[in-house]
């Protein structure tokens, strides 16, 4: 099985890159960039992608 901390070493710095500007197109419009409501709607919604890869790439053995 998986482990968490396998999945982490997948993680580059271009991918991080690359799940924080998906995330930031993401927040609602309605959160001024650089306010502490943007902010943490931003890590909301990096926390969601991130879970959601991490399935992906536990399924990925499933196939």
């Amino acid at each position: 099985m998986k482990s968490f901390d396998a999945f982490k070493r997948t993680l580059s710095p271009e991918s991080l890159k690359e799940v924080y500007n998906q995330a930031k197109e993401e927040v609602p419009v309605t959160e001024l960039e650089g306010s502490e409501a943007f902010s943490i709607a931003l890590a909301q919604q990096m926390a969601v992608d991130l879970v959601e890869m991490y399935h992906l790439w536990l399924k990925e053995d499933e196939k």
